[in-house]
C-alpha cells in the first residue's frame, strides 16, 4: 500500500480495503475501511501485512465470534479494520470492529474479543506484546479442530486457546453446537489445565516437537465437556 492509498480521517488515515469474499457485510458490501493512527513506513508496512492476510485473519476470528455468541449472528456488519503501532514477532496487532462487537488480532490469533472498544483500544495491543507469556505455552496458541480428521462423521470438536489464558470450546453434532468458555495454564513444562466456568479441571500431558514448524502431540486424546483433541 501507498500513501495515496489514504485520505485524512479523524482519528488518523483510512484507506478501503476489500473484504475477503467469506466476511460477513451488510453496510458496505466488499469494502471497509483500514485505519492508521500514524502513516510512519512502519504503518505502511502493517497496513500491507494487514491487507494481504485480511482472508486468515477473517477466518481466524470466525470461530470466536461463534463461541462469543453461541452460534453465527445475522447481520453482522464490519465497521473497520484498524491497524495498531504495536507488532511482536514481526506481525502486527489488528482490530476488527463490527456494530455490536470488538476483536483483537495478533496475526490468526485472537487476542480478546468483547464489546467494539476492543478493536479499537491499542492498550490491548501493548499489552499483549509486552507479555512474558508466564504459565503458558505459546506453542498451545490458536485454534484446534477435529475437523480435518472426521471423515464425514456427524460430530466435530473444536476449542481455542488465547494467550491471555483464557478459551472455549465447541461440540458440533445433529444436535446442535454447545459452547463452553474456559481459562488454561501450563503449571508444569508439558502439561496443559484446562478449567471449566462451573470450577471442573482436567490436566493433559504433551509434547512439542518438530523443527523448524512445532508440532503437538498430546500423550491421550483430550476429553474435555465431551470432546476431544486427536493426538498429533
Amino acid at each position: 500500500m501507498k500513501r495515496g492509498d489514504f485520505h485524512r480521517h479523524a482519528s488518523g488515515w483510512t484507506a478501503w480495503v476489500p473484504l475477503p469474499k467469506t466476511a460477513w457485510t451488510r453496510l458496505r458490501p466488499g469494502r471497509a475501511p483500514l485505519r492508521c493512527p500514524l502513516l510512519t513506513d512502519a504503518d505502511l508496512a502493517r497496513a500491507a501485512w494487514t491487507a494481504t492476510h485480511l482472508p486468515e485473519l477473517f477466518a481466524a476470528l470466525r470461530h470466536a465470534v461463534c463461541a462469543h455468541h453461541e452460534g453465527f449472528p445475522e447481520g453482522l456488519d464490519v465497521r473497520a479494520v484498524h491497524i495498531h503501532p504495536v507488532s511482536r514477532d514481526g506481525i502486527p496487532y489488528v482490530g476488527v470492529e463490527f456494530r455490536d462487537l470488538g476483536v483483537a488480532l495478533h496475526g490468526s490469533r485472537v487476542v480478546d474479543l468483547g464489546g467494539p472498544e476492543v478493536a479499537t483500544d491499542r492498550r490491548i495491543a501493548e499489552h499483549d506484546a509486552a507479555d512474558p507469556r508466564t504459565g503458558v505455552d505459546e506453542a498451545l496458541f490458536g485454534h484446534w479442530s477435529s475437523i480435518p480428521f472426521d471423515y464425514g462423521v456427524m460430530e466435530c470438536s473444536e476449542f481455542e486457546l488465547r494467550a491471555n489464558g483464557e478459551g472455549w470450546s465447541n461440540l458440533t453434532n445433529t444436535l446442535g453446537d454447545s459452547f463452553t468458555r474456559l481459562t488454561w495454564r501450563c503449571p508444569e513444562p508439558g502439561l496443559l489445565e484446562l478449567r471449566t466456568e462451573d470450577g471442573a479441571v482436567s490436566r493433559h500431558a504433551y509434547l512439542v516437537t518438530g523443527d523448524p514448524v512445532p508440532t503437538v502431540a498430546f500423550e491421550e486424546p483430550v476429553e474435555f465437556c465431551h470432546q476431544f483433541a486427536r493426538t498429533g
